[in-house]
This record gives C-alpha cells, sequence and structure tokens, in this order.
C-alpha cells in the first residue's frame, strides 16, 4: 500500500513543529570563515543569503527564504535539512553530499508533496519550489532522501543506508512517516543509482533522467516498495535484484519509456 511517499498534511504539520521548536540561528564554522562565506547550521533556520559553502550538522530547515550555495552543501552524519517550503529556493552550484544516517528532504509541489508552509496544503496545495543542483546529489548510508520537483545537473547516487527492512523506524517522530526514501518528479542531467537500501518504502515516479537509470538490490518492507514507474529514461533502465522486484505497485503510473533498453526487473515496466 503506498502510504509513505507524500509529504501529506500529518508529515507537514510534524514537521513544522520540529522545525518550530529548534532556534538555533546559522552559526560560521570559525570566525576566520565567517568572511569568506563558509558556514554551519547547527540547527533551526538557515538564513536567506549566498555562501560558499554550507555544512549541517543538526536538524535545520530552508525556511526563511531564497539560499544560494556557490561551492558545496554537507549534510553531516545523522544531521537533517529539511528544503520543503515554498519560496525558500535551494540552489547549490556544486554537490550537495548526504552523510551516514542524514536526512534529506528537498523540494515540494502540489498534490505529490506539498510545502509545509503551503497553506492550502490539507487540499493538495498550491506553492511549490525551484531548487537546483548544479553538480551531484550522493548520499552514502543516509536515513532518508525524499526529493521532489528539483533540477540536478550531474548524477544522483544513493547508496546503502535506510532505516532498515522495517516500517517501525520513525526518524521525523512517533507520528511520522517510517523511514523511507523516493525521487519524484525530477529533471536529472546525468545518472540516476539507487542501491543497496534496506527501508521500508522506496520509489522512482515522473523522473526526467537523460542518461541511465540503476536500480539494484534496494530490499524494502513494504511489499508495494520498489516503485519505477512513469519514468523517462534517455539511455537505459537497469533493475536487478531488488526484493521486491522493481514494479508498477499501487501507484496509477504508467510504462517507463527508454531510449536504448532496460534490463532485469525492469523490462516489464516498459
Amino acid at each position: 500500500m503506498r502510504r509513505f511517499p507524500r509529504l501529506n498534511g500529518r508529515l507537514a504539520a510534524l514537521l513544522a513543529v520540529g522545525t518550530a521548536g529548534l532556534s538555533v540561528p546559522l552559526l560560521p564554522a570559525a570566525a576566520s570563515a565567517a568572511s569568506t562565506g563558509h558556514a554551519t547550521c547547527s540547527g533551526g533556520s538557515v538564513a536567506a543569503g549566498t555562501y560558499q559553502s554550507l555544512r549541517v550538522t543538526g536538524f535545520c530547515s530552508a525556511d526563511a527564504g531564497a539560499i544560494t550555495v556557490t561551492r558545496n552543501l554537507k549534510i553531516a552524519h545523522g544531521a537533517a535539512l529539511i528544503a520543503a517550503f515554498g519560496g525558500s529556493d535551494l540552489n547549490v552550484h556544486g554537490n550537495l553530499v548526504v552523510g551516514s544516517g542524514a536526512i534529506l528532504v528537498l523540494g515540494c509541489e502540489p498534490v505529490e508533496a506539498p510545502c509545509i508552509n503551503d497553506p492550502n496544503a490539507a487540499t493538495g496545495g498550491t506553492m511549490s519550489t525551484d531548487d537546483h543542483i548544479g553538480g551531484n546529489l550522493t548520499a552514502g548510508a543516509a536515513l532518508m532522501v525524499i526529493a521532489h520537483h528539483n533540477t540536478i545537473s550531474g548524477n544522483v547516487t544513493q547508496s546503502g543506508g535506510g532505516g532498515g527492512v522495517t516500517c517501525s523506524i520513525f526518524p521525523l517522530g512517533p507520528n511520522g512517516p517510517p523511514a523511507f526514501s523516493t525521487y519524484e518528479d525530477n529533471t536529472i542531467g546525468r545518472n540516476l543509482l539507487v542501491s543497496g537500501l534496506r527501508t521500508c518504502w522506496l520509489g522512482l515516479i515522473r523522473n526526467n533522467v537523460v542518461r541511465n537509470v540503476n536500480f539494484d538490490n534496494n530490499v524494502t518492507a513494504d511489499p508495494d516498495g520498489n516503485e519505477v514507474v512513469t519514468n523517462s529514461v534517455g539511455w537505459n533502465l537497469n533493475c536487478h535484484a531488488n526484493s521486491p522486484a522493481a514494479q508498477v505497485g499501487d501507484s496509477g503510473g504508467s510504462p517507463n519509456t527508454v531510449g536504448r533498453k532496460a534490463t532485469g526487473q525492469c523490462v516489464k515496466l516498459t
């Protein structure tokens, strides 16, 4: 049952409470680094503005206006960045790196993932973000990556991690969703590679990927997990050793379109 992929009203309310409870301001990594624009968020809202680099070490939200990072953004081990607020677009010229055990919620859109601050979220929402990553999005052993409606010029790679093959781990609080990952409605300029996740639910839905998609060795506790549907893939769509096998599930989506060929479990999904 496809219960988890949407940032629905319950999750939006939960995140709003969580971010409001953390009021620690954006702090420079060091006094000498502040003048060069290198900054660290240890909790609370990231101030709008332009930074050369940004490191997230606590539970932080991009909810105070547009943020530009001219180099790289790093989410440290066990930290979280919630960037799903209308009017607070995130533009990273370099790479976005998600550390082990970390959480990234990137982007929001009507219906599928209403923005947390959308006053009409309960009825589908009207707001959306316009986030851009100029380089790669890389997550190594991350706990959750939830990406909606983003433009990523380089590769997207998520390898290992997740909360385990269970739906009983609730990283955002007992009333939130279990740990899961999903990529929906993104434009990806190179390759999308998701491998080795152990999580509750996982999906690749309505993405436009210029080169290849590799979706391998992912295991979900939800029998409706590993939904790979309605994607447009310029080169090859490769799916192997996933449990359950890559599937349409109950998404109600369409077959994937592939410029070259589909292999493994995804042959039947084109």
